[in-house]
């Protein structure tokens, strides 16, 4: 694996990704949820230029892996895929920053 893998930042820039592909083909109630906690990510990565600890909380991290569990549940098709798979980059971006 290169660094660029490890990197716990490069995790969460592929769950926007993934967040972004699922609001793309969800209906009206999930892609409502999806957009808030893009939002979330967003606010959690603009932070470390804000707080006094750099970085994203990975509580913060944790608790959108969470919400994310529920909404893949309620949704169907490949936009429940996109929200599993951008779960598990919030689960390994606290892997890989516990590691750091």
């Amino acid at each position: 694996m290169s660094d660029r893998e490890d990197d716990p930042e490069e995790h969460l820039k592929r769950v926007r990704e993934h967040l972004q592909l699922a609001v793309d083909g969800a209906d009206r109630t999930i892609k409502s949820q999806l957009e808030s906690i893009t939002a979330g990510v967003f606010e959690e990565q603009d932070g470390r230029l804000t707080q006094s600890e750099p970085g994203p909380k990975d509580d913060r991290i944790v608790e959108i892996a969470e919400k994310l569990d529920g909404l893949a549940e309620e949704a169907s098709g490949e936009t429940a895929d996109h929200v599993s798979t951008a779960r598990n980059h919030c689960i390994q971006y606290v892997e890989e920053s516990e590691r750091a």
